[in-house]
């Protein structure tokens, strides 16, 4: 079985989803929020019962890189009103653990295969400071398109989504949608261009966009006859696309929503 990287998202994930492993009192602010005066971004925000933020950096194993760079949040952030922890998917050494004392940073140890996620409904996340912030407005600002946006939407919703296999939505410049216990999204409706993006991350894009474009010959995919040229310029290398305009009803993308969305189950 293919192994994802970054097996530390689908620990982001679950504690996302049940916080209460951490703390009770939690409130989720965003993932992947943005640190003041840089470019940088911690994994998880939250707001706990008194009102102060808590800054989570969530990673399989602890080590010295994963402390500096937590180290660096709190430095950026300052210490006001403000609590940072390392959150590791495998136990945490002494030797950090003291490291992290010294530093008065937080830290937990929570396996992620100990954490059951059973979600009724899909689970909107805001992430990276969005604009946005749920799916209504997303789909709000797509005018014309926003029929068949939320027509996409309610199908994953009430015919994907199940209490064994959660799906979640990360809400930043569209709608991303992933499988709790998996760290890659299957499909996006994005503001930008306002189009239908299909993931394929185990590397058969081009395999199921050939086997699609006979029967949706508006499916965008890069192409190059310079292969050099196409393998620079094809900077979403598994993901195919269309415009949300040519997309004539919700049966006829369907087929190719359930592929994605497959293709993924498959590989967790």
């Amino acid at each position: 079985m293919m192994v994802y990287k970054n097996e530390e998202i689908v620990l982001q994930n679950k504690i996302i989803i049940e916080h209460s492993y951490i703390e009770d009192g939690l409130k989720l602010i965003e993932r992947e929020t943005v640190i003041p005066s840089s470019k940088k971004r911690c994994d998880i925000l939250f707001e706990d019962k008194t009102g102060t933020k808590l800054y989570i950096e969530v990673k399989e194993v602890v080590d010295d890189k994963a402390i500096e760079q937590i180290n660096e949040y709190r430095i950026l952030v300052g210490k006001e009103n403000s609590r940072f922890m390392l959150l590791s998917n495998y136990p945490i050494h002494e030797i950090y653990q003291l490291k992290l004392n010294n530093l008065q940073i937080e830290y937990k140890n929570i396996n992620k295969n100990d954490i059951e996620i059973h979600l009724k409904n899909v689970l909107e996340i805001p992430k990276g400071n969005s604009i946005y912030q749920t799916k209504e407005n997303i789909i709000g600002i797509l005018g014309k398109n926003s029929l068949i946006a939320n027509g996409i939407y309610e199908y994953v919703a009430n015919n994907l989504h199940t209490l064994d296999t959660p799906i979640i939505c990360n809400i930043s410049d569209g709608i991303m949608f992933q499988v709790v216990q998996c760290n890659e999204k299957f499909l996006s409706i994005s503001t930008i261009g306002n189009r239908l993006l299909f993931h394929f991350p185990n590397g058969n894009r081009d395999e199921v966009y050939e086997k699609y474009k006979k029967i949706i010959p508006e499916l965008y995919r890069f192409k190059d006859k310079n292969l050099q040229i196409a393998e620079k310029k094809d900077k979403e290398p598994n993901q195919i696309e269309i415009k949300l305009e040519y997309i004539k009803s919700l049966e006829y993308i369907k087929p190719l929503i359930d592929e994605a969305f497959k293709k993924v189950l498959k590989h967790f």
